[in-house]
C-alpha cells in the first residue's frame, strides 16, 4: 500500500509539472493546420507510450529497490557483525541488533549518543584521530580499540588461558567489562550532502585473548626450548663422554671376561649352568674333579644325572623348585660321581635372564672334608662330655651312694626278717612271700640306679630319640634329690603338660640339666642357714617351633666381671671346678639347634635357660 501511494503521488506531480511546461511552451493549437496537429498528436502519443514504458520500468525498478531495501534491512539487523552509522561529530545515527547487543544498550539509548563514550580512556586519542582522518581524507581506515561495556552480571577474573596453559598474570589478564573490537570504516555523503561514517565493529576479544595466550605460550615454549636445548647440549656432551667411557669399559670388559674365564676354570668349586628344564649348558674344570665327568659328557644331559636316587625322586615333578632348591640359599645334597660313589655337596643357586630366557647357575662345593671334621668335632665333644659326666658323678658320689644305700639297707632288714620267719615253728608263708617280694623290688631299684649311672658315665655314640622333656627333668631331679636334702633347698617344678616331643640325645640333654642344677646347688649351699634356698625348674612352649627350659635359683647371682666369661671354656668360679660344664652344655645345645643363655642380678639370683626344637611331623 505504501508503494502504491508513493507511485500515485509521483504520477500526479509529474502531470502538474507537464501541464506547467506545456503552458510555458506557448504552442497555439488554433493556428496549426490539421496536418501539423495530427503530426503533433502522433508525437504526443509516441511520447506517452514512451512515458508509460518508462513509468512501468520505474515501477519495476522501484519495487526491486524496495525488496532490496527490505532484504538489506533484514541482513543489516540479522548480521552477527555490529554495524553503526555515525555523523561527523561521532553521534550514533543507526545501529543493528548486533551493535545493540555488543554495547549492551537498547536502540533508543544508543541513537544520539557519542560512540566515544564507549571507547576505553586509553584508546580515546586514537579514536578521535581515526574520526578526524575519516572526515578529512574520507579514506578507509581500521582501528583496534577497547570498548567499555558495563554488564551488571560481568565479573573481573583471570584469563581462561591462565589455568589451562599456566600463563603469567602479567601477560594474560582478562576483564569481562572490556570488549576488544576492530573498527572498519567507510565514508559517504547522504542526500543532504552530509558526511556519514559507516562502521563495521568486529568483536575480537576472544582472538585478542587467544593471541595473548599464544604469546604467553610462545614465550614459555621459547624458554622451554632454550632449556631443552641446553639440556640436549649437556646430554650430548655427557653422551660423548659416556661413549668414551663405554669404549673404555668395553675394553675392560674384554679383559675382565678373559680373567673371569680363567677364574671360572681355575675355581675349586664346581659351576654348572642349566636351563629351566634342567638341561646342562656348560661346566667348569672343577666339575670334572668333583664328579669325574668331562664337560662334553655332561652338556645336553639332565641335571639329575649328578644326583642321588633320593634327590631324583624329590625333583622329578618340578626341576626348578625341587632340584635346585630355594634360590639365594645354600642346600645340602648327595651327588653321584661317574664311578657310582656318593659325595656330599653344598649347592647354591642364582637365577638370571638373558635375551628373554631364564637360566640357573649352580655352584657345587665338595664338603667331604668338612663333614669329616664335623664328625671329629662331634666325637671330641662327646669325649669332653664324657669326662664332664664322670667328674659330675664324682661330685654327686655321696648322693649316689646314699641312693644305692637305701635299697641295700632295706634288703638287709628284709633278709633278717625272713630269717626270723624261717626259724619260727609255724612260719607265715604268705607274709614271708610279701617280704621276699619287697626284697626283689629293692634289689631291682638298686640295679636301676647302678645301670643309670653306668649309662650316664660310659662312652657312647650320639643317638637321638623322641622324648618328653619333662621326663628328663624328673630324672635329673631324681639324681640330685639327696643334694637338695643335704643343702636344705626347696625345689619347685612348673612343668607344662602335653608338650610336644623333642628329638634329642637324652643323655646329653640330661647332662645339661644336671650341670645347671649342680651350679644352682653350689650357688645356694654356702648361703647363711637362715636364708630361704629355692630352685625353680620350668618347661613351656616358647613358640610353635621351640620348647624352653628354665632353671632359676635365688642365690647371690653373677657379678658383672664374670658375666662375659661365664660361658667360656676353662673359666670357673669354683675352687675345684674345671670350667667345662657350661661351655660343654652350650655346645650340646648348639648341636641340637637350640640356644643356651642366662640372666643374673646381684643378690637376686641367676636364671639359666635353653631352647630345643620340637619334633617335626613328617
Amino acid at each position: 500500500m505504501v508503494t502504491e501511494t508513493v507511485e500515485t503521488e509521483g504520477a500526479g506531480m509529474l502531470q502538474k509539472e507537464a501541464a506547467a511546461r506545456l503552458g510555458k511552451s506557448g504552442a497555439d493549437l488554433a493556428s496549426m493546420s490539421d496536418t501539423d496537429i495530427e503530426k503533433l498528436l502522433f508525437e504526443f502519443q509516441v511520447h506517452q507510450i514512451e512515458l508509460e514504458l518508462q513509468n512501468d520500468e520505474l515501477k519495476r525498478t522501484h519495487h526491486e529497490l524496495s525488496v532490496s531495501h527490505d532484504d538489506f534491512a533484514r541482513i543489516y539487523n540479522l548480521s552477527p557483525i555490529a554495524y553503526l552509522t555515525i555523523n561527523e561529530q561521532g553521534l550514533i545515527k543507526k545501529a543493528n541488533i548486533a551493535a545493540i547487543q555488543l554495547l549492551s544498550r537498547s536502540k533508543e539509548l544508543l541513537v544520539g549518543k557519542r560512540l566515544g563514550k564507549f571507547i576505553h580512556p586509553s584508546d580515546q586519542d586514537n579514536y578521535y584521530f581515526f574520526i578526524r582522518d575519516l572526515v578529512v581524507a574520507k579514506n578507509k581506515h581500521i582501528l583496534n580499540a577497547k570498548l567499555v561495556v558495563k554488564n551488571s552480571e560481568a565479573t573481573t577474573s583471570e584469563c581462561p588461558g591462565f589455568e589451562l596453559y599456566g600463563c603469567s598474570r602479567a601477560l594474560c589478564s582478562y576483564n569481562s567489562d572490556l570488549v576488544y573490537v576492530e573498527l572498519r570504516s567507510t565514508v559517504n555523503n547522504n542526500y543532504a550532502n552530509d558526511s556519514e561514517i559507516y562502521l563495521a565493529v568486529q568483536d575480537v576479544t576472544e582472538y585478542k585473548y587467544t593471541q595473548e595466550t599464544i604469546s604467553c605460550l610462545n614465550k614459555k615454549l621459547e624458554k622451554k626450548i632454550f632449556e631443552q636445548t641446553s639440556k640436549l647440549i649437556e646430554s650430548n656432551q655427557e653422551l660423548t663422554q659416556k661413549i668414551e667411557e663405554f669404549n673404555y669399559l668395553k675394553h675392560q670388559l674384554w679383559e675382565r671376561e678373559a680373567k673371569l674365564t680363567a677364574i671360572f676354570n681355575a675355581s675349586i668349586e664346581g659351576i654348572i649352568t642349566i636351563d629351566t628344564s634342567g638341561v646342562i649348558l656348560s661346566t667348569n674344570k672343577a666339575v670334572e674333579t668333583i664328579f669325574g665327568y668331562s664337560e662334553q659328557e655332561l652338556v645336553g644331559c639332565r641335571f639329575d644325572k649328578l644326583m642321588s636316587p633320593l634327590q631324583k625322586k624329590k625333583q622329578r615333578h618340578n626341576v626348578t623348585a625341587n632340584i635346585l632348591g630355594v634360590i639365594g640359599l645354600t642346600r645340602e645334597i648327595d651327588g653321584i660321581c661317574k664311578d657310582g660313589s656318593r659325595v656330599p655337596l653344598d649347592i647354591s643357586l642364582v637365577e638370571y635372564a638373558l635375551d628373554g630366557a631364564n637360566y640357573f647357575t649352580g655352584i657345587f662345593r665338595d664338603v667331604s672334608l668338612r663333614k669329616h671334621q664335623e664328625q671329629q668335632e662331634k666325637e671330641h665333644l662327646e669325649e669332653l662330655a664324657h669326662v664332664t659326666r664322670v667328674g659330675l658323678m664324682g661330685e654327686m658320689g655321696s648322693g649316689i651312694a646314699h641312693e644305692v644305700n637305701q635299697p641295700l639297707t632295706a634288703i638287709t632288714n628284709y633278709t633278717q626278717a625272713c630269717l626270723r620267719f624261717i626259724d619260727a615253728e609255724n612260719p607265715d608263708l604268705v607274709q614271708l612271700g610279701d617280704i621276699l617280694f619287697k626284697i626283689h623290688q629293692q634289689a631291682l631299684k638298686a640295679g636301676q640306679i647302678i645301670h643309670r649311672m653306668k649309662n650316664f658315665v660310659s662312652p657312647r655314640k650320639i643317638c637321638r630319640i623322641s622324648i618328653d622333656i619333662n621326663t628328663l627333668v624328673e630324672d635329673a631331679v631324681g639324681l640330685s634329690a639327696n643334694a637338695f636334702k643335704q643343702s636344705k633347698i626347696k625345689l619347685e617344678l612348673d612343668l607344662e603338660k602335653n608338650l610336644p616331643e623333642v628329638t634329642i640325645d637324652d643323655i646329653q640333654i640330661e647332662q645339661v640339666l644336671l650341670n645347671l642344677l649342680r651350679n644352682s646347688i653350689d650357688a645356694l649351699k654356702d648361703m647363711p642357714p637362715t636364708t630361704s634356698r629355692k630352685i625353680r625348674i620350668q618347661t613351656s612352649l616358647k613358640n610353635i617351633n621351640e620348647i624352653e627350659v628354665k632353671v632359676h635359683d635365688n642365690g647371690s647371682g653373677i657379678d658383672d666381671a664374670q658375666k662375659d666369661k661365664i660361658l667360656n671354656p676353662f673359666f670357673t668360679t669354683k675352687s675345684t671346678g674345671m670350667g667345662m660344664g657350661l661351655s660343654i652344655s652350650r655346645s650340646i645345645i648348639d648341636a641340637h639347634g637350640g640356644i643356651l643363655n642366662f640372666k643374673s642380678k646381684s643378690e637376686k639370683g641367676t636364671l639359666f635357660y635353653f631352647t630345643l626344637p620340637i619334633k617335626r611331623k613328617i
